[in-house]
């Protein structure tokens, strides 16, 4: 269950739900409802989650790989990891 990888990237980051939804811009209540299986993200959803934490798709939709992908090596990855800017910054 995705609500479950959403779970567990959250704690990984050691973030609250509240937390976690500004810095992808939907409202806590949502993410809460991932968590508990009550709902399911949209591709969007999906893909902002992956942009903003680096986060590999395959895994947050089927738990499988690792949960974060290879950080890059190329001059604007390694800046924005000095800067601390996500891809979306």
């Amino acid at each position: 269950m995705i609500g479950d990888q959403i779970k567990a990237l959250r704690k990984t980051l050691d973030l609250t739900q509240q937390a976690f939804c500004e810095r992808i811009g939907i409202k806590r209540n949502t993410i809460a409802k991932y968590e508990t299986g009550r709902g399911e993200p949209i591709d969007a959803v999906v893909s902002l989650i992956c942009r903003e934490f680096d986060v590999s798709e395959e895994w947050l939709r089927t738990g499988k790989g690792k949960m974060f992908k290879e950080k890059g090596t190329d001059a604007l990855d390694i800046l924005a990891s000095e800067y601390g800017m996500s891809q979306s910054d």
